[in-house]
């Protein structure tokens, strides 16, 4: 058995001389071999850098300071804000931060601001200025970053994904799509695009309809896909026969479990969207996605 990827993001996590978007790297890996659908957007933000428009967890909005360049004194001078100190985001990846503040000897970063006019005497004088940020501020919020991918590791190995290596079984991609939900539910802070409970890019699960699933339907779906598994890429085949497999041991019995049966249909789903464009795997998406409603 091969070194769990899970237990090496938690072990990594644990470790603070290991850079954290390294373990980001790992944790997307370990999301993308779960069949999540699509890597959890948290971790792809933290990776990538928040873009404009896209909703900020609390911990990326942090509190700055606003000065002016006194060039009379060759100096920066502070400025005070009436309402306190102004709140300023934080939308560099996880890498981008931590190299500037590796390269920040001063202790804190800044970004140049408009500039200001100053009243004095009855005259106006324009200053230019800056925003400036503790560096303190930034590992504060790179510590959280790395708190909670330590926090979701664990959740998943209470759970008992762990894989071998990177290999997951379909019953441990089933169960990382509850506990990932979850644990995105429970952890308000973390920045989703879009709403938890839908959309193509997020990491909730499709849920059964409120009148039922046919049954019937979904053993006749998977009895079809089964034969259709060697047209299949070879890297998508020994998956999507594992999730194949458990969907029909689970629509099989006397009362099926639907909200077993609907996580593996999404699997199967996002399986064959991972396949590629062709008429079989773009049908088995179809038929999936129909069963699902």
């Amino acid at each position: 058995m091969h070194q769990s990827i899970i237990l090496k993001v938690q072990s990594d996590a644990h470790d603070r001389t290991v850079p954290l978007a390294s373990i980001l790297s790992r944790a997307r890996i370990a999301a993308r071999r779960l069949a999540l659908p699509g890597v959890p957007d948290w971790l792809d933000n933290e990776s990538d850098g928040y873009s404009d428009g896209v909703g900020l967890p609390s911990y990326r909005i942090v509190s700055g300071h606003h000065e002016f360049f006194n060039s009379a004194h060759g100096c920066w001078r502070p400025l005070i804000h009436e309402d306190g100190p102004p709140l300023l985001p934080l939308r560099q990846s996880v890498y981008d931060l931590e190299e500037l503040v590796l390269n920040s000897p001063a202790g804190f970063l800044s970004s140049p601001s408009g500039p200001v006019g100053l009243s004095s005497y009855g005259s106006t004088l324009t200053f230019p200025s800056r925003y400036r940020i503790q560096n303190m501020d930034v590992l504060r919020a790179l510590g959280c970053v790395r708190r909670l991918i330590l926090d979701w590791t664990i959740a998943l190995e209470s759970a008992g994904v762990l894989g071998d290596g990177t290999s997951f079984t379909a019953s441990e991609r089933m169960e990382a799509y509850s506990v990932t939900q979850n644990f995105i539910a429970q952890n308000q802070s973390i920045g989703v695009a879009g709403n938890i409970t839908g959309g193509t890019n997020t990491i909730a699960v499709s849920q059964v309809s409120e009148g039922g699933m046919d049954v019937r339907k979904v053993r006749d779906f998977l009895s079809e896909t089964w034969g259709l598994l060697g047209h299949l890429p070879a890297s998508v085949r020994e998956e999507m026969q594992e999730a194949v497999s458990e969907a029909q041991a689970e629509a099989g019995k006397p009362n099926p479990d639907e909200r077993k049966v609907g996580k593996a249909l999404t699997i199967i789903k996002d399986l064959g969207m991972r396949a590629g464009g062709s008429v079989i795997a773009s049908g088995i998406v179809a038929g999936a996605q129909a069963l699902l409603g």
